[in-house]
Order: C-alpha cells, then sequence, then structure tokens
C-alpha cells in the first residue's frame, strides 16, 4: 500500500513507510482470507466492477503486494507504491509492470489509463485532492476509477463490542487516518476533481481468527501510529483471545466515472 504523501516530514508518511517495510503484504494477507456470503472476498468484490474487455489499461494506484493483478491477471496492469518492502513481494508474484512511485506525482502521460484501482489506501492520502487531481489526469475520457474503502457499517452487535475492545487496548477513539474520507463528503470531493461517483455500496467481510497466528496478524494489521508495543500487545492479545470464531471487515465500494471538463462543478452533496 502506498503512503499518503512524499515529505520525509510527514508523521503519516514516515509511520507506513516502516509499516510496509515491516510487514510487507499484511494488508493482503488478511483481506485475501476474508469472505462475504458468496465465498467472494474483497478484491473479487471490488474487481466485480472493473471493465472485463483484455484491452483495458489499468493502473493499481497503492498496489501493494499486487493483489489486484493476482487477482485480474486478464488486465494490462501497472502496479505504483512508494514501499520498496511491498513492490519486492509484489515482484516475487506478478509478471507486471511495477513502478515506485507517489499518489500525488504519477510518472504517466495525461489519459493512459482505462481503470484507476485503488484498495484500501484513499483514506491514507493527504493532501488527498492533489492525488484525485492526478488520478482525473491519468484516466482517460471514459475511464473509470474504483475504490475499496474501509467502512463503519455493516457490523454486528459482537463485531462492535470487539472493536471497542480493540480500540481500548490501542487507548484509540477511532481508527486514525490522515483523512476521513471513508465517512466524510467523499462524494462532494471526487466530483469537485472530476470524478462523478456511480454507485457506492457497502458490504461485511468475514475473517476467520483459525488460531493465533491469524489473530495476530490482523490485530497487526491495523494502522496504529506512535502507539508503543505493550498497547499492540494489548490488541493481539485481545484477538487471540477470539480464535475459533471470525469477525467482520465492513467495507465500502465506490465506482466513478471521469467527467469532462465541460461537466465539472461544485458539488454541495
Amino acid at each position: 500500500m502506498m503512503s499518503p504523501a512524499s515529505s520525509a516530514a510527514n508523521p503519516w508518511t514516515s509511520y507506513l513507510d516502516r509499516f510496509h517495510e515491516d510487514h510487507p503484504g499484511i494488508t493482503e494477507d488478511v483481506l485475501s482470507e476474508a469472505c462475504h456470503v458468496d465465498d467472494m472476498n474483497p478484491y473479487a468484490w471490488l474487481l466485480a466492477v472493473a471493465p472485463r474487455n483484455p484491452g483495458v489499461v489499468a493502473l493499481d494506484l497503492a498496489c501493494g503486494s499486487g493483489p489486484l493483478q493476482t487477482a485480474a491477471p486478464h488486465l494490462r496492469w501497472v502496479g505504483v507504491d512508494r514501499s520498496a518492502g511491498e513492490l519486492s513481494r509484489a515482484a516475487k508474484v506478478l509478471p507486471r509492470v511495477l513502478v515506485r512511485g507517489d499518489g500525488q506525482s504519477q510518472p504517466f502521460r495525461d489519459a493512459t489509463f482505462d481503470l484507476v484501482a485503488c484498495s484500501m489506501a484513499l483514506m491514507l492520502f493527504d493532501p488527498l485532492d492533489a492525488v484525485l487531481a492526478e488520478i482525473h489526469r491519468v484516466l482517460r475520457d471514459d475511464g473509470t476509477l474504483i475504490l475499496l474503502l474501509p467502512g463503519s457499517l455493516p457490523l454486528s452487535t459482537r463485531d462492535r463490542v470487539r472493536y471497542v475492545r480493540l480500540l481500548a487496548a490501542l487507548r484509540e477513539v477511532r481508527p486514525a487516518y490522515p483523512n476521513s474520507v471513508h465517512l466524510g463528503r467523499l462524494h462532494a470531493r471526487l466530483r469537485r476533481a472530476g470524478l462523478a461517483v456511480v454507485s457506492d455500496e457497502r458490504r461485511c467481510f468475514r475473517y476467520p481468527l483459525r488460531d493465533e497466528h491469524h489473530a495476530q496478524r490482523f490485530a497487526e494489521s491495523l494502522y496504529v501510529p506512535a502507539l508503543s508495543t505493550e498497547r499492540i500487545e494489548g490488541a493481539v492479545r485481545a484477538a487471540r483471545s477470539w480464535v475459533g470464531s471470525t469477525i467482520g471487515i465492513p467495507l465500502r465500494r465506490v465506482v466513478c466515472d471521469k467527467l469532462m471538463e465541460s461537466a465539472r462543478a461544485p458539488a454541495t452533496r
């Protein structure tokens, strides 16, 4: 997953750089095993709305270890990420073009891609508007943007209690991201960038806590900058107490079309 900004002074950038060097592929490890009732994992769900034409040229923005490219090998993928650790893991399994780069300044010509896919990273980009402007620039006029984001719904009562317990162990009020686009005025920000929302859906996936290893991976996959080892170990202990069950991961899938310049207007939603 790509870290949010190019400045080394940005504390989130520094944290995410370290996180993904220490835990390459951890997001893929968790989400690839999470399933909905239809046995579809989050990556398959995101790609279900992607164009099926084998000639589609697709950008995997913040590609991480490349789970989207693995799930849809028929597309002509280019993967971009700023984490050398994530790209190294991706390179071992992907015969694709992989580029180390940043979301704010993508090394591609205007109107290069039919599809831009961004999985579990948009909430990390800061400044977000600069990244959205780059997405609009590299998309072709009839291009599509598909996003996978954290959600807050739907969740069962048991899952809500468990997340409260995790956040208590971490001493956090809520998941900490540089921006809150998964909860805020995402449609308006997208439209200002020239990206019109076509659909916005939510679904809860179940992650199996089969053993202590799976429980630890789940707890360690959470973004918790500047926390002590003691607090993280507290979250791991909580997750290990749920071994033998599953935990819900609520996600949001947003699909956008690129707008023509004449259609761009301030949004109020």
